[in-house]
């Protein structure tokens, strides 16, 4: 699962350009650093910036700014292409006791 410092990235689905990079995310499954919670956000729901995105939980309320070329690298280390895998159950994290 790749890291972006305050949440594990564990699915996401994007609109690319030609040379494949992201233009934006449509789907994205997220776990927080802080409290443990995953977090599932699609379409109108995720906060966009230019040349990024805005990764937040909806437990907590953390937030992070994400360049889209750090997902970008992000999708290559989890292999995941597939936007059905944003709706498959997560397992708990053993030391939160959730998922």
């Amino acid at each position: 699962m790749p890291n972006t410092g305050r949440f594990f990235v564990l699915a996401l689905d994007a609109d690319r350009d030609p040379a494949g990079a992201i233009v934006q995310i449509r789907s994205m499954a997220l776990r927080c650093e802080a409290c443990g919670e995953v977090t599932r956000t699609e379409g109108a729901h995720i906060a966009r910036l230019e040349g990024g995105t805005i990764l937040a939980c909806t437990q907590c309320g953390a937030t992070q700014a994400v360049a889209n070329a750090r997902l970008e690298e992000c999708d290559h280390a989890m292999a995941v292409t597939d936007p059905a895998v944003a709706t498959t159950a997560v397992a708990p994290r053993p030391e939160r006791g959730r998922g």
